[in-house]
């Protein structure tokens, strides 16, 4: 025997010995084998035929017994990253047919179709599928289902590699939430994600919402709205550049030029969000509120509609332009009833008056009507007030204001200036007339100042103080109960020669170009005249004497500096 055949042998030999040795019965039925062979003479026939049956039955559970213990490797699947398989099945079809046009081989599904790719069904008339491709092409009556989402069009395009559905032609896609509506629709069956690309509307209850492009996360529930947003609601419309809605909290968020309208109002903004469960609102950055005659101006607006409360988080302006009043402020609170507006941090309040305009300014202002059946408005400011016209400034503690008689009223501490002219008491009241300063009342320690020169003071006291105004100009005042007087007078080189003090009951001051023209006792007074050189310090002065021109305000655009504003809004 050649090496070739040996080596042969060898191998044959050596994978026999392996088969034997990994089965015992195919071993044991070998050697009976071999022992009938090198024994055929010597046995009987019956015995060899007995012991080639034993050796066919050892074979036969040996074969049976390899059956039960080899378990077959399971069939590699084609998924997808969740485990879903990537072809589509055909689960119904009242005809099939094997196509081959131009080298493109398809199936052709035609009737009552039923497909199905892991847990997204598909229905249609008529569908062409691709294998190569593994693509879809669905006509007529299309529906998918997946789980709760239900997407119908007349034409469907199935990308089964991405898992893209492409709805064409009235097409429409609903969950428990929503029903999104447009004429082209994307679906990813993969992310739960739909969109469209031009033109749609998803509709929620009562709510529609119309927009150019959209995207809708059902797992989420968010929509995504962009360009030309439009929402439609039994209580509100909203026009915005872009859009998020929620349809589980009903909460809209939206950014770019908004415009809000209410059934009161118009509100534009930049970007903010409204709760329609809840019916509030906040508004970011030059967020304007028109709600005729009055508009507000706002960097921050936060507003719970269903108890028309509303307040302002940093600057903000409110006009009123029926009364020609307007407020700035650095924080304010707005509420429906009675038209409420408070304004702090740094507020100040402006009304236009004829060739004029007044500004007030202090720690808080206040403004509302007189009732919720009287829109006559009133306003308040009080701790350390401030208040400027060209002609007038004063200062108190408080003060009131109401349009139904045109009066300031100014409480603690009171002091206003006409010129150079000081007046103070207890109180004092400033009444207008045709938006011009028509005439003043101090009630109880009524004082009034006038610098005359140098360390010289012309100086009025009486329990009432009555002045009246004409073109803005102060005329007259009238000394009501205990007057006092002290006028220093002059020589014909306005040298000073002494003064004049006088105690009558009731006293009248007539001014002229702004000075002190003359005096007039309604009663004879008691009166002595002192030379200048004869005067001590004391007589300098009546009794309560304090000139305050450090607390006068001393212009518009200080005042206006003070509320933290860059620039003077008005002339």
């Amino acid at each position: 025997m050649s090496l070739e055949n040996n080596s042969a042998f060898y191998r044959l030999t050596t994978n026999v010995y392996k088969i034997l040795n990994s089965n015992p019965y195919l071993l044991i039925a070998f050697s009976i084998f071999v022992i009938v062979i090198k024994a055929k003479f010597s046995f009987p026939a019956r015995l060899r035929v007995s012991l080639c049956f034993l050796v066919l039955c050892i074979v036969s559970v040996s074969n049976a017994q390899s059956a039960v213990n080899v378990t077959p490797p399971p069939p590699v699947a084609d998924t997808t990253n969740n485990g879903e398989k990537k072809e589509v099945e055909i689960l119904r079809s009242d005809e099939l047919k094997f196509q081959d046009e131009n080298g493109k081989k398809y199936t052709k599904l035609i009737g009552n179709v039923e497909l199905r790719q892991g847990r997204v069904l598909m229905w249609c008339d008529s569908a062409n599928i691709d294998k190569e491709s593994n693509s879809v092409d669905a006509w007529g009556r299309v529906h998918i289902n997946q789980d709760t989402v239900n997407a119908y069009s007349n034409f469907l395009k199935y990308d089964s590699e991405k898992k893209l559905a492409q709805l064409q032609g009235n097409a429409k896609l609903s969950d428990s939430k929503m029903t999104l509506y447009t004429d082209e629709l994307f679906y990813d069956t993969k992310e739960k994600v739909s969109y469209y690309l031009n033109h749609g509307r998803v509709v929620k209850d009562s709510t529609v919402i119309t927009s150019n492009r959209a995207h809708y996360y059902n797992m989420l529930h968010d929509a995504f709205f962009q360009g030309d947003v439009k929402i439609n609601d039994p209580n509100y419309k909203l026009n915005s550049d872009t859009l998020k809605y929620n349809v589980d909290t009903k909460i809209s968020t939206f950014f770019g030029n908004t415009q809000i309208f209410n059934k009161n109002s118009t509100i534009y903004c930049q970007n903010g969000w409204y709760d329609s469960k809840k019916d509030v609102s906040s508004f970011g950055k030059n967020t304007v509120v028109v709600n005729p005659p009055q508009r507000i101006w706002a960097d921050s607006l936060y507003y719970e509609r269903f108890r028309g409360f509303g307040k302002a988080i940093g600057y903000f302006k409110w006009v009123d332009s029926s009364m020609n009043t307007e407020i700035f402020g650095h924080y304010g609170e707005y509420t429906d009833v009675r038209q409420y507006i408070m304004a702090t941090d740094k507020p100040l309040l402006i009304n236009k008056m004829d060739k004029d305009s007044l500004l007030l300014s202090a720690d808080t202002l206040k403004s509302m009507t007189q009732s919720e059946h009287d829109t006559t408005r009133n306003f308040f400011a009080y701790y350390k007030v401030h208040m400027f016209m060209k002609d007038m400034q004063g200062v108190c503690d408080s003060l009131f204001y109401s349009f139904q008689d045109s009066t300031f009223r100014m409480y603690y501490k009171p002091v206003m200036w006409t010129s150079d002219v000081q007046m103070s008491g207890d109180t004092v009241y400033l009444h207008t007339k045709n938006n011009k300063a028509d005439n003043f009342a101090i009630y109880r320690n009524g004082y009034i100042i006038s610098p005359s020169g140098g360390k010289y003071y012309d100086q009025i006291k009486g329990i009432n103080i009555f002045g009246y105004f004409i073109e803005n100009e102060l005329r007259r005042l009238d000394v009501k109960g205990n007057g006092e007087s002290l006028y220093f007078g002059k020589d014909d080189k306005n040298k000073y020669i002494g003064s004049n003090k006088a105690v009558s009951t009731n006293i009248s001051i007539y001014f002229k170009d702004k000075k002190i023209e003359r005096i007039v006792f309604i009663k004879k007074p008691e009166a002595v005249f002192t030379p200048i050189k004869m005067m001590s310090k004391d007589q300098l002065q009546l009794k309560d004497f304090k000139w305050q021109i450090d607390r006068k305000p001393k212009s518009k655009e200080e005042m206006f500096r003070a509320a933290g504003l860059l620039k003077l809004p008005i002339n």
